[in-house]
C-alpha cells in the first residue's frame, strides 16, 4: 500500500471518528474519550523527548487525564508539572539527563492539556460549538493556502531555522484565507459581531501558524520528522493537532473575555 493511499484512508477514518464523537457523544462520554486520547498523545510527547523513565512519566500523567474526564479544570496542570519536575530531578540525580528536552515536553504538554480543556468546556453550548468549528475551518484553510500560495508564490522564506518549507508569501495567503472563514463562520452562527470576529480571527489563525512552528521546532531539536507513528501516512497525534492545540485555546480565552467585556 502506497504512502498516499493510507494517507487517505487515515484522513477517511480520523473525519468520521471526530465527526461521530463531537457531534453525537454526551457527557462524560465525551470528556473520557478526549482524555483517552490525551494521554496517548502525551506518551507520544514522552517518547518523541526521550526523556528518562518514559513509562513513569506516562504514568504519572494517568491521575491528571482522570480528573479531567470527570473535570476539565486548567488548574490540574499546576500538579502535574509539579510531579514532573520531581520525575525529572530523581531521573537526573545520578545521571545528566536533558533540561532542554524536559522544558520543551512541558511547553508542549501545557498547549495540549489546554487544547483539551478548551474542546470540553466549549463543547457544553451551542455557541462554544460553532466558536470551535469555525476556529479549526479556519486553521485547515490557512493551512490549505498558505501551502498552495507557498508553493507558487513563496520566495521569501519566513522562519528557515525552524521550518524551511514556510514562506512569508505563503503565511499572509494564509492568513487571509484563514481569517475570511472564521470571520464567515462567526458571524453567520452569530457567535461574535463584525469587529470583535476580526480581532479573534487575526489572533487565532496567527495562534495556529505558531502551533504549527512551536511543534517543528521541538521536532528540529531532536532531530525527529514526525512526533509518532499512531496514525498510518500522518506521523503521530500532534501532527494533527499541531496548530491546533494553539488556536482552540486561545479562541476559547480571548471569546469569553470579549463575550464578558
Amino acid at each position: 500500500m502506497s504512502e498516499l493511499t493510507k494517507r487517505i484512508i487515515t484522513a477517511l477514518l480520523l473525519i468520521v471518528l471526530v465527526w461521530g464523537w463531537y457531534f453525537h457523544s454526551v457527557s462524560p462520554w465525551f470528556e473520557r474519550f478526549l482524555a483517552l486520547v490525551g494521554l496517548l498523545a502525551t506518551g507520544e510527547l514522552v517518547l518523541l523527548m526521550k526523556l528518562r523513565w518514559p513509562l513513569v512519566f506516562i504514568g504519572s500523567s494517568l491521575p491528571l487525564w482522570y480528573a479531567f474526564s470527570l473535570h476539565s479544570d486548567p488548574r490540574y496542570f499546576l500538579l502535574m508539572m509539579l510531579a514532573w519536575f520531581a520525575l525529572y530531578v530523581f531521573s537526573a540525580r545520578l545521571q545528566q539527563a536533558s533540561f532542554p528536552h524536559f522544558v520543551a515536553a512541558v511547553w508542549l504538554f501545557f498547549w495540549l492539556y489546554m487544547f483539551a480543556v478548551a474542546v470540553a468546556v466549549t463543547h457544553t453550548s451551542t455557541l462554544g460549538q460553532y466558536l470551535i468549528i469555525g476556529a479549526c475551518l479556519a486553521v485547515w484553510a490557512s493551512d490549505t493556502a498558505a501551502y498552495f500560495a507557498g508553493r507558487k508564490l513563496g520566495k521569501h522564506k519566513l522562519c528557515p531555522a525552524i521550518s524551511p518549507g514556510k514562506s512569508v508569501e505563503g503565511s499572509i495567503a494564509g492568513l487571509v484565507a484563514g481569517v475570511s472563514v472564521a470571520m464567515a463562520c462567526w458571524i453567520h452562527w452569530q457567535v461574535l459581531d463584525v469587529l470583535p470576529a476580526l480581532l479573534l480571527a487575526v489572533i487565532v489563525v496567527a495562534a495556529g501558524m505558531l502551533g504549527d512552528l512551536s511543534e517543528s521546532a521541538v521536532k528540529r531539536t531532536i532531530g525527529a520528522k514526525d512526533s509518532g507513528k499512531l496514525l498510518p501516512g500522518h506521523g503521530g497525534i500532534l501532527d494533527r493537532v499541531d496548530a491546533m492545540i494553539m488556536a482552540l485555546p486561545v479562541s476559547w480565552l480571548l471569546w469569553e473575555m470579549l463575550c464578558y467585556a
